[in-house]
Formats: structure tokens, sequence, C-alpha cells
């Protein structure tokens, strides 16, 4: 007997004869009418499948992250090399299989119920009613997509290349049914999959668009191959249903082949999982490969429950009683999702600030006034107050490198000048690596070149791969099960950066350690005490220590949507008025008012710096938001104003305040520098089309902290350099179109390395903006999660060489040369990356006339 449905052409031949009578009808047009039925139908049985395969497309496909992800994946210098590939092409083929394997004995179970009712109809079987055709075709989607994925090109050409597969794989159906055909097809495919795969590992990540090339043509191979080996297996099932059932012969040895291979499969599940869950995440396993396996483990599990469940009444309702149980106790409130694991982990190493409160803004002014009153030059005083734009990765690397360069520009004086740095989101994690960096070069009368490689070095990690992890199992299981639970994936992101800052301290200096997988707290950076950094015993006293700025770590409670801010000293509530005190209230006895009105009691609880700066970072869903002990959890800081200029903003109220009401003798001059790594100029008057009405409510809340907030505080940032001549107000943008222009290089004359950057740069172009001038651009939609490819980088390095800075940024590095009388270095470390004029114009500014300043001029 063979099924009505075991290929395309006798199942949809089923469909028309239920719903339409007339027989001489060619079967294109039968496809035509049932096809519908046939897309009802294939939604219905495979409905979960579908979603994951939508939401693998949503996120590699469509979220910028993604284009960086499939980039590094073939860019020479990849992070994990072919390791990552089979991975990969594993995650993919596990995610297949999930989709096609049933338990035919759990099938059995359903056919035996039925039977046992009057009246069974053979049509009713489970079996018959599995969509036998489109059961294996579907499970090859993954395959696919993957394929699909890889190109930066239209989706239709993939989707007519599935397209020929499965009328390939139709006209074959017949045939291959053959087991002899069967062996000797799948015989010639493998052949032919390992010739390739040979020669794919040979040239991989030495060529770049011919090796995707290959891949994605490995992957329709290897599609082909799994629906010949689903076919096969499929056959076996069908083979044992039509025979009759023997006395005393369970199901489970009915189909004792399915069911060794469906516990295999159970069982190695069960094993990865577990293997995933308790080792801390330091298997080398690519954000790409890991999301897949997730989806794929997802798949099988409720596909696993829908099949038990399904198979007797009994079953059925047991589950429906359990849900309802569920559903009430949520309701109810006698069940809540458990969220300990989400409460801000306190450094176990402890703290030595004890015993004083945090200085205020005037013990900070006190210090910078005796440093302008001892300039013996002639040029105005630097003082420098840094903000940074937030922005993933990108945001670190960008903050941190130009600061490591001015820093190596000026032989190591530049920080001196830097009064209040004020950082968000991504830029707080560059700031982790800034204070690295100036931790460990204290004392230095310049610093060292190798030290310029030093951010390029962390931010090639891999910063996403446990956010998916804890996001899709390790916090999802905590939420649900009780428990006392401590660590999370904001828990494990803190080590990982902590890490990867360390190692890659090692690896510049050529220190044995590198290699070592695990590093004392001791030794990381990250993890010493946020207040280290800024207090320190000096002449038998706890004192601020010298030439460190005033830091502004800002976040956003979730609660209410106010800022909240881990500084190094007291924050004024008269400047500072909506701004939640965190550092008092970790570390402080108690929180005041200026009025010296007590508000709050401390939780003396420290924090490292990697918590910190971790706070500020925590984007939604690779992050989740952290629980402060009874102050409420806290957020991303771009979801309050994603520029850190608002907190620079009220540093220079309190700042112009303190110098007009004890001016020092001698000139000084303020910078606001901007490190700005989004978007380049406003575009007011750009065409937009017209979106859906109950999507613009939630997309201007998204947008509006993120461009609105962070576009009037640049304004009005510019508009103060503008009026008060006194000020200069800086904007260090990264350039967007330089990114992915192709036209310039980001590379030295190497033929072979330019082929290949302009092909990898083809690849990151998310889409073609058209300009209010009719202009187009090719936009990259810089990642927001923490991933970053080779090729990117390198560009961000490019963008910002001291030979690509603008004259803004290099005049204020000639002040603080001529103030600390101190020459250029060499600029050797930087004759690798070429001169670019577009990257030297100055930004817009604001055309005011220029006014006198709060009674300076005459220091002027």
């Amino acid at each position: 007997m063979e099924y009505i449905n075991n290929g395309l052409k006798t199942y949809v031949e089923l469909l028309y004869k239920q719903y339409y009578s007339r027989e001489d009808v060619h079967f294109v047009f039968k496809l035509f009418l049932i096809a519908p039925i046939l897309a009802w139908q294939t939604l219905k049985d495979a409905a979960v499948e579908l979603i994951f395969l939508v939401l693998f497309w949503l996120i590699i496909m469509k979220m910028s992250q993604g284009r960086d992800l499939i980039v590094s994946l073939f860019e020479p210098g990849g992070l994990y090399g072919y390791r990552r590939v089979i991975f990969t092409t594993l995650a993919v083929t596990s995610l297949s299989v999930s989709m096609w394997i049933i338990p035919a004995f759990l099938f059995q179970k359903q056919e035996n119920r039925k039977r046992a009712a009057d009246g069974f109809d053979e049509t009713r079987s489970p079996f018959r009613q599995h969509l036998f055709f489109m059961h294996r075709v579907l499970p090859l989607i993954p395959f696919w997509l993957l394929a699909m994925s890889l190109f930066n090109i239209s989706g239709w050409w993939f989707v007519g290349f599935a397209v020929v597969v499965m009328l390939l794989l139709t006209f074959l159906n017949t045939p291959i049914k053959k087991s002899k055909l069967r062996r000797q097809l799948m015989l010639i495919i493998g052949l032919i999959l390992i010739l390739s795969t040979l020669y794919f590992f040979r040239r991989f990540q030495v060529e770049y668009t011919s090796m995707k090339i290959i891949y994605a043509i490995n992957l329709y191979l290897l599609s082909i191959l799994m629906f010949l080996v689903y076919h096969n297996v499929d056959a076996y099932i069908e083979e044992r249903h039509k025979n009759p059932v023997y006395f005393n012969r369970s199901s489970y040895n009915r189909y004792r082949a399915n069911t060794v291979l469906y516990a295999c499969i159970f069982g190695a599940h069960i094993l990865v999982i577990l293997f995933i869950y308790f080792r801390p995440f330091r298997i080398s396993i690519a954000p790409e490969s890991l999301l897949l396996y997730m989806f794929s483990v997802y798949v099988f599990a409720i596909d696993f429950l829908f099949y038990f469940f399904s198979a007797g009444v009994k079953r059925q309702l047991v589950f429906a009683f359990v849900a309802v149980a569920g559903v009430l106790l949520v309701a109810t409130g006698l069940w809540k999702a458990n969220v300990n694991h989400y409460t801000m982990d306190k450094n176990p190493t402890g703290t030595s600030f004890k015993g004083r409160a945090r200085d205020n803004f005037a013990d900070r002014y006190a210090e910078l006034k005796f440093e302008i009153e001892a300039n013996k030059s002639e040029e105005p005083y630097p003082i420098v107050l840094v903000s940074g734009e937030g922005g993933g990765s990108r945001a670190g690397l960008w903050l941190s490198q130009n600061l490591i360069n001015f820093d190596y520009e000026t032989m190591g004086k530049f920080r001196n000048h830097i009064f209040s740095i004020s950082t968000v989101s991504g830029s707080s994690v560059g700031l982790s690596t800034v204070f690295s960096y100036w931790d460990k070069t204290r004392y230095a009368d310049r610093t060292d070149s190798a030290w310029l490689k030093f951010p390029a070095e962390i931010y090639a990690n891999n910063f996403v791969g446990s956010s998916i992890r804890g996001l899709l199992l390790t916090d999802l299981y905590k939420s649900i099960v009780p428990g006392n639970w401590t660590n999370d994936r904001n828990t494990t992101l803190q080590t990982e950066e902590a890490e990867a800052t360390t190692r890659s301290m090692f690896s510049l200096f050529n220190d044995e350690r590198t290699n070592d997988r695990m590093f004392p707290d001791s030794a990381m950076s990250l993890k010493k005490d946020f207040m280290y950094y800024f207090y320190e015993q000096r002449d038998g006293a706890l004192k601020y220590r010298q030439y460190t700025p005033i830091t502004l770590i800002n976040t956003c409670r979730s609660n209410d949507g106010r800022r909240g801010i881990i500084s190094s000293i007291r924050l004024s509530d008269r400047y500072f008025n909506d701004a939640i005190d965190i550092s008092g209230y970790l570390y402080d006895d108690s929180l005041y008012t200026d009025e010296n009105k007590k508000i709050s009691v401390s939780r003396k609880k420290p924090i490292s710096l990697g918590q910190a700066c971790n706070t500020s970072e925590l984007f939604p869903l690779f992050s989740a938001p952290v629980y402060i002990d009874s102050l409420g959890s806290f957020v991303d800081g771009g979801y309050h104003e994603n520029s850190g200029l608002k907190s620079t903003l009220e540093i220079y109220q309190q700042l112009s305040l303190m110098l007009d009401n004890d001016p020092p003798s001698k000139k000084y001059r303020i910078y606001i520098v901007y490190l700005k790594n989004g978007a380049g100029e406003k575009q007011l008057y750009k065409p937009r089309p017209s979106e859906p009405t109950a999507l613009q409510p939630l997309k201007t809340l998204f947008s509006q902290p993120f461009e609105g907030s962070a576009s009037y505080f640049e304004e009005r940032a510019k508009f103060i350099g503008a009026v008060d001549s006194l000020v200069s107000f800086i904007p260090v943008t990264l350039n967007p179109r330089f990114i992915v222009d192709s036209r310039y290089t980001g590379v030295v004359a190497n033929p072979a390395k330019r082929k290949l950057e302009e092909e990898i740069l083809k690849d990151l172009i998310n889409k073609v903006d058209v300009n209010e001038d009719g202009a187009k651009d090719t936009i990259l939609n810089f990642p927001l999660a923490r991933w970053l490819s080779k090729t990117v980088i390198n560009r961000i390095l490019v963008n910002a060489a001291p030979n690509n800075m603008s004259p803004q940024v290099k005049h204020l590095l000639g002040s603080v040369r001529t103030v600390n009388a101190v020459s250029r270095p060499s600029n050797l470390p930087f004759d690798q990356f070429p001169e670019h004029d577009q990257l030297k114009a100055s930004a817009d500014t604001v055309t005011v006339p220029k006014l006198p300043s709060r009674n300076k001029s005459k220091y002027y």
C-alpha cells in the first residue's frame, strides 16, 4: 500500500478530490486551486517550525548585527576559523533534523485510539494526515535560508534555487523509492560534498566570495542528501506501518529503528544542553551556531510535547489541567517569575573606599584651578569634557581608540586635561578599556605604541553568544524554576569582557599568560572595585587620584525612565535634579541633598568596574535589566538619552558657575569633546514613506531617546560652543559612509587585500538611502550588539588615525602638547592607515555670533 501523501502529486490529487469534482483538469491547474489549502495544511502541521525559521531569518537578514556575523564568518583573520563553519553546519543540520523527526510509536498510539472508536476512516490515520512529502521538504529550508544569508543580494535568487531543488526532488520521488538507486545517488552527492569541503577548507579565509559560493552550494547539496536520508527513514516507517500488528508487540518495538534514533537524538540534546548550561561559556561557538542549535532544541521539545499529549485522551486531559492550573497561578499572583538572579552582583573583593564620603564638585574644581594656575605656557589651559555616544562594540572601540590615540599624540598628557567623562551604553564599555589602559600606564611618561592595538584586540571578540545562551537557556530556566539563583547572562558578559580585556593586554606584551583559559580576579582590571580607579591611599589618607576625571556612567531606571548615574563624585541635586546617584546609594553612608537633608541610607554594596559599565549597556534581549536592591531595575542608558551629553552639560553648568565665582588668574579654554559613532549629519527633510499607524507610537517611543534626545543635546552643546568665546564644541564623528564605501581603501597598498576588502564591504551594506539632495548613499546600520568584523574594526581605526583627525582635534592636541612642553611622537604606528580628506572634514556648526563669556574676555 502506497501512502497517498507520499509525493506532492498524490497529495494534491487527494486534496483536489475532497474539494472539487471535475477530473479532466491538468495537474498544474489543480496545484493552483489547491495551493491555499496545501498552505493551510502545512501551516497547521508545521507552525512551530516555521515560526523559528522566521525568527532566524529576521535576526540574520534584517537585524544590523546579522550582516556583521555573516561577514566575519568568511573574512580573513576571523575569530574562530574552520571550527565555526563546522559548528554552524552541525547546528543547521540539527535544526533540520528536529523539524523532520517524528516519534512513530506515538503516531501509532494515536491511530490505535482512533481505531478503537466507531467508524474509523483509513484516511484519518495520523500517518496519512501527516504531510510526508512536505514533512521532508520543510526541513530543507534551514539549509536554503543559511545559504541565502551569506549573500547581500536579492533573496529571490535563492528562492528560485530552492524551487529548482523541490522540482528535482518531486521528479525523483518515484525513482528514488528504489533503494539501490537511492543509495547510489546518496553516495554520489556525498563524494561531491567531501571533495568540495576539502577544497573549501584549503581556501577558506583566503578567498572570500568564491568560498561563500562553494559553501552555499554545499548547503544545497547537503539539503538534497538529507532529503534522501529522510525519505529512506520514512519509507521504513511506512513499511512497518503496513505490516499487521503482532500479538503483544508494543509500538516501540514495531518501529524499533525510529524509536532508537529518536531516543538517541533526545539524549544527545540533553547532553549538549547540560554541557552548555553547566560549563562556563568558554566553548568556541559563534552566535549564529548557538542560535540555530537552541532553535533546534526548542523545535524538538515543543514537537515532542505536542506528539506526546496528543497520543491519548488522558494525556490531553492532564495537559489541559496543568495549563489551566498554570494560568490560574499566574493570574492570582501565587506564582511569579523568579528574577533574583538579575540582582546586581556585589564585588567579592570588597572595597577600600571606607571612612569618607566621595568628593564633591568643589573638591575637583579646586584641583583643576591649581593646575590652571600652574600653567607656565602662554597657551590657555585646556579643560576637556568628554561625552561618549552609545552603540555597542563600535561605540566602545570608537571611544577607547580615540582617547588612547589622543594620549599617544600628547605623550600621555591628554588624560590629565580631562575634567569629566560621561558615557552611555556601548561607550561605557569603552570606558572600561580606557581605565584599564590608564591604570597600567599611570606613571608612564609616554604611551607605548603597543597600546594603540589594545581596543581592536578587545572588540574583535564575541560578546553575543553568551547573551543568546542566557536568553534561550540559563536565564529562562532560572526565571521559571524557584530558587536562590545568582549568576545571569549579565554576569557572564561581565566575565567575558574582563577576560577579553586581560587577555588582550597580555597579548600586546607577549605575556605567557595570554593562553590561559581562566584568570584570577586579581589579574583582571574590570574585576577591581569601581572606586579603586578614583580613590587611593596617599599621605596617610584616602584621596582622589590625581589626573583622574569626574566619571559619569549613565543608565536608565526602567520603572520610571529616570536617569541613573554611577559617579566618582557626589551629584549636586541642583544640577542633576532628575538623576539617581547610584554610587551614593551603593557606597556612601547616607545620601543627602545640597541642603544636607538625608534622602536614603547606603546599601554598602561595592561593585566592580565591569559591573558599573555593564549597568549602562543593558541593551534589551541581549542583556537583562539589573535590579539594585530596593532602588529599582536599570536598563541601557540609551533609553533615557544616548549621547552622554546631558550629563556633560550639567557638569559644564557647574564648572561655568565655579569659574565665574572663583576665577583663576591664568587663561583657560573649555573643550566639549563628543565622541559620536552613529549617523552623520541630520536630515530633517529626507523623504520618508508612510508607515502603519499602529506601529508609529512604538517607533516614536523607541527613537526619541536614541535620536531625538541625543540630537537635542548635541545641538545644545553646539550652541554653547558658538556663543561662549571660551568654549569649543568638537564632535569626533565616525564617518558611516566611509565604512562601506569601497572607493576609499582601508588597507595598505596590497592588491589581494584590496580586492577582498571590496568584496566584504559590499556584503556589509544594509541598504541604499536617498539623501535630501537626491544623492544615493550606501548605509551600514552598525551592529548594536557586541560583535565587530575585522573589516569594520580596521576601517574604524583608519577613521580614528591622527592623519585623518579634524583640524579642531589637532588644535586641541597641539594645545595640550604646548601646555605640557612635549613634542609630537613618531607617526610610524599609523603609517599603515591611508589618509582620506573626507574624514578630516569639520562637522557643521551653529552660526551664532560669539558673545563675551561671563566676564572672561579679559583673559583673551
